[in-house]
């Protein structure tokens, strides 16, 4: 008898499973709880014999038929679109003993859910990443509008204010929402844009959904992440392994502007690289792919901001030698520097600084350090650095700074 019970709590469990989604496969049951494929086909025999109506779709996997439910309970889209949001908050605690029973505990909850309500949840499970501690400030009042535009395909409209202070109308396709920062943001595609936009939640004056309906965009959440981390694959001295740029000679040198940097301190991962045959291409690639699908902005203890720094430091010479990149942020301790990463202070001094402004995916801070290369500047190839900062947050309409380190 006490044989038994293991396997009855892992039956129990299996059904809660089922239960908690549209299509289960046989996999993820095995991995779940542990055992073979062969155990799982035996399971769910054993539940279909005890009156479970369970059906296959075929190489989907195994359904349980619509209206079959456990406890009467019932939630509103509302309702289910806040747990999910939870689950991710939740998840993203540091206390792992806390997270797993949440998770477990919401996996029941799912159970009770109409196939409609499954389907959405896990729509936007998919299209929801909280990267960042919640903060109880900046806050919103649209949250739940714009999760019920992302999983119901609604077009909204919208009053924005952006950091430039400037209002638009905006009527824009919602895709996904992304905490980070200590802010909600919303990704969407914009049609006053024509391309995919960011919307923090805190600046939008006015929403309401329309009952336009828009076509799904095809991709999911991960693979747009891929194609703004491609943003970040090319670097400022990628163009000096090909020889000597001659951009500069049929554009007008861009403006700089002769400022003084205090010294300040930055933490984060780096890489020892060199422009040839391609080196640095791959390396920084890989360090800025490292860095935003790690989240190490988040893991930075005592940083002053959430601007990332990209550094270019530690040069054997010049530009054709050796030197560090570092990703990473400005912090006012480097007591604490986490095991992977390092830390460095740096003193500051006089800086020539451009500003690269537009589509970052179309080579424009490139360009830009292309016309550095070509201007008369006295370098001392000390330490150079690209800041991205909020206005940076949308890669197709971005503002970043470039600062130079030159003699005075």
């Amino acid at each position: 008898m006490a044989a038994d019970k293991p396997r009855l709590a892992r039956l129990i469990a299996i059904l809660t499973q089922l239960l908690s989604k549209r299509i289960v496969t046989a996999r993820e049951i095995a991995n779940k709880h542990k055992v073979s494929i062969r155990t799982v086909y035996r399971d769910i025999r054993t539940l279909e014999q005890s009156g479970i109506p369970i059906t296959v779709e075929e190489g989907k996997g195994y359904t349980i038929l619509n209206g079959y439910r456990l406890p009467p309970v019932m939630f509103s889209e509302e309702e289910a679109n806040a747990l999910v949001t939870g689950e991710q908050i939740i998840s993203n605690n540091c206390d792992v003993s806390l997270s797993t029973q949440y998770n477990s505990a919401i996996e029941k909850i799912k159970s009770v859910l109409k196939y409609s309500q499954k389907d959405k949840a896990e729509l936007l499970s998919q299209r929801l990443q909280i990267r960042s501690k919640i903060e109880p400030k900046n806050s919103t009042n649209n949250l739940l509008q714009i999760q019920s535009a992302i999983t119901n395909y609604q077009v909204i409209r919208l009053h924005y204010i952006s950091a430039d202070k400037e209002e638009t109308q905006r009527f824009i396709e919602p895709f996904a929402l992304l905490h980070t920062q200590s802010n909600w943001n919303l990704i969407a595609y914009c049609r006053l844009r024509n391309a995919f936009r960011y919307f923090r939640l805190d600046r939008i004056e006015s929403l309401s959904k329309t009952s336009e309906k828009f076509k799904p965009h095809g991709i999911t959440l991960q693979q747009y992440f891929e194609e703004q981390n491609k943003i970040y694959s090319s670097t400022p001295d990628i163009p000096l392994t090909q020889g000597h740029s001659t951009f500069a000679s049929h554009q007008k040198i861009i403006v700089m502007e002769k400022v003084n940097i205090a010294p300040f301190k930055v933490i984060g991962i780096s890489v020892r690289t060199i422009n040839r045959k391609g080196q640095s291409t791959k390396d920084i690639g890989q360090l800025w792919n490292k860095f935003m699908k790690e989240g190490i902005l988040e893991k930075i203890p005592n940083r002053i901001d959430n601007s990332i720094l990209s550094m270019y430091t530690n040069y054997d010479g010049d530009h054709t030698q050796a030197y560090d990149t570092i990703l990473g942020c400005k912090v006012n301790s480097l007591e604490n520097i986490p095991e992977g990463m390092v830390g460095q202070s740096f003193d500051g001094g006089t800086y020539g600084k451009f500003v690269s402004k537009g589509d970052i995916t179309k080579g424009v801070v490139l360009n830009t350090w292309n016309e550095i290369w070509n201007a008369d500047l006295n370098r001392t190839y000390t330490a150079d650095f690209e800041l991205y900062g909020e206005k940076a947050l949308n890669p197709t309409d971005a503002e970043v700074d470039i600062l130079v380190a030159i003699k005075e």
